[in-house]
């Protein structure tokens, strides 16, 4: 592996990153490494971040399109997933006489670009016309455009062939090139770009055809283009769409978020060059186009219905990647989870050939909760087995490198000037306040990360108790017990009534009113007694804005509805505080994040972002975008996948598979979700006049399905859910099953 010996500190953003401008505006599509930022008229000239990158480079940073000499006038977009688009425009006459022409534009994204622009002549004349596009390639790095500064380092070139333009860039040992070749009627080729002189006979057409190719090195990446109107389309994510769950529903909201989600996860998925491993999730498009071990391990617990062989891609690959060695440049500790990887100095990547870094707290108590969810998912005893070591290698570093000082809490801080100063999923600088508005120094311990601990605790002693292991079961036992018994000591702030979001490096509470307790209620770890008032601060006019919870209450000194996080809203956020509520038996305030965030996706046409402002629903009537939002990003992207698990109380169960208990008032039409999975496993759920029903699906010879088992079917009740009291707190949540288990195991 080559590294780039001028490699920009990637870790680190010192300003904010540049803005996307108005999400309205923006055209972003996404497959795998590959990714594109548009305006609505398909050119990228006018705003920085525009372009096409690959594997974490802008490797096409001008594409502008000129018909007789002037822009084309943007008319619609219309997006057929979320790796594809076209754009219709007219030409634009710059005097009386001159003929407009329709221009449609088809875009599609496949290792790497392709795109197919046809000029409609709808006129009865002949039309005589130049058409112009300028290019270039800059291979900026995404860091340098997301910060905002010149990329200029390295050399470049440029070759002028008889159809394309090949560019070139090197710096050191690190090549990268791209060629951006045409076909279609004569061209003239030049340093600028291509001309056609084109003649277009009455109510005719004329298409250019356009593609670009990447190389690694001398490396070239595979062609795989699959637009519906070419011949021999491949796509590779046919399959996968083919093969998840649908959903049907006169809920206008909850399709429209479902189907998007479908398409964004698809699109999202990382594929292993080399097939060794299956595939994981990219953290969200146009900066985290990579693996992160926080990103991923939420987003795949979401997805845990959908597509459970995510969560093995996932565990599998940052198995591979798991710390061995002390380095503290990377922050690499033996047994610790990495944060993310990076391509930038890579001549062939692979889903775990990057550069990484290690500066995360929370991903490596979240990686021993997804295995532990995977194992009530289904997974296979081998399958099981082959991924414990790494869990175990977690859970020690959690007792030794993550307590820093013995005191049985996870504590970080950066050992790098390019590291993290915050390393929970809050990690802007200055993310974590008091209640004065002081920013908190590290080390920190955060209350989610404890919170994730205990989880972690929990599911080992569950898989130990499936896998005979009762020794393991019980010390992993006592170890939630004990964590649970301590955080409430420590974290909890009687004066206020809510948990310290962290301990300080003196172990004073950060006592500011946040979102992040919303997690502790989804792992279980907060105490029965406390749950309801944590219910009722999470739902409280200070967080809840209408649409979501907000990261920070809006009485806080350091509150800022536009700030990173202390003030905005964020999907994935809010389905974990709804996850929690639910769990402690808040299903009406569950039910309200849950309706509030669906409500939310239909301003951006199903599409969570990756945040978006913390301003009161009452004081503007549309929630506003945050202009340098991530969308797609994986965890919004998956969050409908959670809110609808939610609603419907859908959990694996040890007797019959899969159960259903959707909150009263949550499904108000009739429902088929079919295809819910489980590792090896199919079942349909179907609600029609208020009757559940479940149904188990098997394979008849020859692969077709048909139903085999009928679960119990249960009628939900009637009634408004705003008239229904909360119930007390019940032991309900999914994470919670694990507890549920030992109990079991101990009473026998």
């Amino acid at each position: 592996m080559t590294q780039n010996p001028v490699q920009p500190s990637p870790w680190v953003l010192a300003t904010e990153p540049t803005s996307l401008g108005d999400p309205a505006g923006l055209v972003t599509l996404v497959d795998g490494q590959t990714f594109c930022l548009s305006g609505r008229s398909g050119d990228f000239s006018t705003n920085p971040t525009h372009g096409v990158f690959f594997a974490d480079m802008r490797v096409l940073s001008q594409a502008k399109l000129l018909v007789g000499g002037v822009a084309v006038e943007p008319l619609a977009v219309s997006l057929s997933d979320a790796s594809g688009a076209t754009f219709v425009g007219r030409s634009i006459p710059t005097s009386q006489s001159d003929p407009r022409v329709l221009v449609v534009r088809r875009r599609q994204l496949g290792s790497v670009w392709h795109e197919q622009v046809e000029l409609r002549n709808t006129g009865a004349t002949v039309v005589s016309i130049v058409v112009e596009l300028q290019v270039a390639a800059d291979f900026a790095d995404v860091f340098a455009i997301k910060e905002g500064r010149p990329s200029s380092e390295g050399e470049h070139s440029l070759e002028v062939r008889e159809h394309s333009l090949l560019f070139g860039w090197r710096l050191g040992d690190v090549h990268r090139q791209a060629e951006l070749s045409v076909d279609g009627p004569p061209v003239q080729v030049s340093m600028h770009g291509f001309v056609w002189r084109i003649n277009i006979e009455p109510h005719s057409a004329c298409t250019l055809q356009l593609d670009l190719t990447v190389a690694l090195g001398n490396s070239w990446i595979e062609r795989r283009h699959h637009h519906p109107n070419l011949p021999n389309a491949e796509n590779r994510n046919e399959g996968w769409l083919a093969s998840v769950p649908k959903l049907r529903t006169a809920d206008r909201k909850l399709s429209a978020a479902f189907d998007r989600s479908i398409e964004d996860i698809g699109a999202l998925r990382l594929h292993d060059p080399t097939g060794r491993l299956k595939p994981v999730i990219a953290a969200g498009a146009p900066w985290y186009m990579t693996l992160f071990g926080r990103d991923a391990l939420i987003s795949a617990y979401m997805t845990l219905p959908i597509d459970p062989t995510l969560a093995i891609g996932v565990l599998e690959a940052l198995g591979e990647l798991q710390g061995r060695e002390i380095d503290a440049l990377t922050e690499e500790q033996p047994g610790r989870i990495m944060h993310e990887t990076r391509y930038l100095g890579v001549d062939a990547p692979t889903l775990t050939g990057g550069s990484t870094y290690y500066g995360s707290a929370d991903a490596t108590p979240l990686y021993v909760m997804l295995l532990g969810e995977l194992s009530r998912w289904g997974l296979s005893d081998e399958g099981l087995r082959a991924l414990l070591p790494f869990a175990d290698r977690a859970l020690e570093w959690m007792q030794s490198y993550g307590d820093r000082d013995g005191d049985g809490y996870i504590e970080y801080l950066k050992t790098s000037d390019r590291g993290l100063s915050n390393q929970g999923w809050k990690d802007s600088a200055d993310g974590i306040r008091y209640h004065s508005g002081q920013i908190a120094e590290a080390p920190l311990a955060l209350c989610e990360v404890q919170a994730y601990a205990y989880g972690a605790h929990l599911a080992r002693a569950a898989i130990a108790v499936r896998l005979g292991q009762p020794e393991i079961a019980s010390r992993h036992q006592l170890l939630a017990e004990q964590l649970k018994a301590r955080f409430n000591r420590d974290f909890w702030l009687e004066k206020y009534g809510w948990y310290a979001v962290a301990l300080g490096p003196d172990k004073r509470p950060v006592d500011s009113l946040t979102s992040n307790m919303g997690h502790c209620l989804w792992t279980g770890i907060v105490a029965e007694d406390r749950a309801e008032m944590v219910a009722a601060k999470l739902m409280s006019p200070q967080m809840w804005n209408g649409w979501g919870i907000r990261t920070l209450a809006n009485d806080e000194e350091a509150y800022d509805p536009m700030s990173y996080h202390c003030g905005t809203v964020w999907p994935h956020d809010g389905a974990l505080c709804a996850a929690g509520l639910k769990s402690y038996g808040f299903d009406a305030d569950a039910l309200t994040v849950s309706k509030g965030l669906l409500a939310a996706s239909a301003a951006w046409n199903g599409r969570l972002p990756e945040l978006f402002s913390g301003l009161d629903r009452a004081d503007v009537e549309t929630p506003v975008p945050f202009p340098t939002s991530c969308s797609p990003q994986a965890w919004s992207a998956a969050t409908p996948f959670l809110l609808l698990r939610i609603m419907l109380g859908l959990e694996p169960d040890d007797q019959f598979g899969l159960k259903v208990e959707p909150i009263v008032g949550a499904i108000e039409d009739d429902l088929l979700l079919a295809g819910v999975r489980l590792v090896d496993r199919r079942f349909n759920v179907r609600i029609d006049d208020g009757v559940v029903t479940v149904r188990e699906l098997g394979e008849r010879p020859g692969g077709r399905v048909h139903d085999t088992r009928e679960m119990p079917v249960i009628r939900m009740p009637a009634g408004d859910t705003d008239a229904v009291p909360q119930p007390h707190p019940t032991r309900r949540s999914p994470l919670l099953a694990a507890r549920q288990m030992l109990e079991r195991h101990r009473r026998h």
